[in-house]
């Protein structure tokens, strides 16, 4: 393996280094010697440390990281880069034993850096990975629709001179972030990078519609109508998701009313509808879910934000609805069907070809699903592989999303980022910590015990694996090493 840190150093001058012209120049030979055999023993040490005290990372992640070189082989700069490496991996894992004293039977953990595996418990082995799931549908989104995908939501009709339409039919596009301004105000964890309902019935406005002489249609074709997971339990429904739909405003709910309606897109036209007599528009009758023939024209549309955007608000908010919708459109995109069991077949396909499928098994795109099964080093493969996407679409510690209340006051506020997940006796966090003129650290840990979603419980093991993986941007760095 070849270990490269790519550093800036700051030129020392000669008059600087208190050092006589006859010692300096004296024998170039002997010093290119010396300077050849601490390099050696820097990169042969870092070599038994590791072979002694951890294992390698061989489930399908580089173990090669090669940077192209600004020193010198035979630079006296080469050897403070080995040592604190050394350093730094040596205290992580040493450091990682309180994790591992501390974890339940039911659980695994990994932690990866400079692509080497610095601690793993258990990390071949599937365990219930509850909300973590939305990191595999996220990974899969990604790769088969497009990071700059974007989702059209229409209204559709025969509209005459003066404005007036029979049925205006609202047509689901499967954006699940669309939502009404009030709605998103009433949210504990408020959706972002929402597509605006309000903008919607503006343009719609705009376009000339006077009068609805008919009713507004909700349309919500593009996927099937299974409302629900089949393995989700009765409780889970109305709840943590659905019902779910091609055509989705607000999460399925209709402001003002106590419960969901059974229809997500009766209930989004029955919020249309709302906001366009809000805006001078006549309807004559009340809305209704239908199909609509293939050649009725487009009055206005609305565009979500682009995928990544999405995902981040899936990631951080941890959306349940978002998460099952995108299963939905994974399936839609890749085979033609928008269900959740097409989706999973495209997940299953996608994760085969990264390497990345062993032993996993999925129920859902949301983690709801306790039926779940995935390893941390699944998870690693898939930190390692959207190492330059996945830490921006992240919540981060003590800031934002499911982890703002968490890590206050520790080495790792503000720069831990991560994916949790919770059901009743399963508690995981996966994910980065960012380490300056560095990789990040990735992590995974996966924990499966009753009780364990109880916050005396998973915090403790939680803040001892942030303090060991934080251990690589402790100190001696480069710079205080350096001649």
């Amino acid at each position: 393996m070849v270990i490269s840190i790519d550093t800036r150093y700051t030129q020392v001058s000669r008059a600087n280094r208190n050092m006589r012209p006859g010692r300096a120049l004296g024998n170039p030979l002997r010093v290119l010697g010396v300077v050849a055999f601490v390099g050696s023993i820097g990169l042969g040490a870092l070599y038994l440390v590791l072979d002694r005290t951890s294992s390698r990372v061989t489930h399908q992640i580089d173990t090669s990281v090669t940077v192209t070189p600004r020193v010198s082989l035979l630079s006296a700069r080469r050897a403070p880069n080995t040592l604190s490496v050394i350093t730094r991996t040596g205290k992580i894992v040493r450091s990682f034993s309180s994790v591992s004293s501390n974890v339940p039977t039911n659980s695994c953990a990994a932690v990866d850096w400079m692509g080497l595996r610095l601690g793993s418990i258990n990390s071949e082995k599937v365990f219930i990975p509850a909300s973590s799931t939305k990191l595999v549908t996220a990974a899969v989104a990604l790769e088969k629709l497009k990071p700059t995908f974007t989702f059209t939501t229409s209204v559709n009709g025969l509209m005459d001179a003066a404005g007036v339409v029979t049925d205006l039919f609202f047509v689901g596009g499967g954006d699940p972030v669309l939502v009404r301004n009030e709605y998103v105000a009433s949210e504990k964890y408020p959706t972002t990078s929402g597509t605006s309902l309000e903008t919607l019935a503006d343009s719609i406005v705009a376009a000339g519609l006077k009068q609805i002489t008919g009713s507004i249609v909700g349309v919500d074709t593009r996927y099937d109508d299974k409302r629900f997971v089949d393995v989700w339990p009765q409780s889970f429904h109305f709840t943590e998701a659905g019902p779910l739909g091609a055509l989705f405003v607000d999460d399925g709910v209709v402001l003002g009313q106590p419960l969901k309606p059974d229809d997500p897109a009766l209930a989004a036209a029955t919020e249309l509808q709302n906001l366009l007599i809000a805006r001078g528009v006549m309807v004559a009758s009340v809305p209704r879910r239908d199909a609509m023939q293939s050649d009725v024209p487009v009055i206005a549309s609305v565009q979500s934000a682009p995928l990544t955007n999405i995902i981040q608000e899936m990631l951080v908010n941890s959306d349940n609805n978002t998460a099952e919708l995108l299963l939905k459109e994974i399936g839609f995109a890749t085979k033609g069907t928008g269900s959740t069991a097409v989706g999973l077949e495209a997940v299953a396909e996608q994760l085969a070809q990264w390497n990345a499928n062993t032993n996993i098994q999925l129920f859902d795109g949301s983690g709801l699903a306790a039926e779940d099964r995935i390893s941390c080093d699944v998870f690693m493969i898939l930190l390692n592989k959207f190492s330059s996407s996945f830490p921006d679409l992240l919540a981060v510690a003590s800031q934002s999303g499911t982890i703002r209340d968490v890590f206050g006051g520790t080495a790792v506020e503000g720069k831990l980022r991560g994916k949790t997940g919770t059901l009743n006796g399963v508690k995981a966090l996966v994910g980065y910590l960012p380490i300056p003129n560095s990789e990040p650290v990735l992590f995974s840990l996966l924990m499966n015990k009753s009780g364990i979603d109880n916050q005396n419980s998973y915090r403790p093991i939680w803040y001892a694996l942030a303090e060991s993986i934080g251990k690589a941007s402790a100190t001696p760095s480069v710079e205080q090493l350096t001649p």
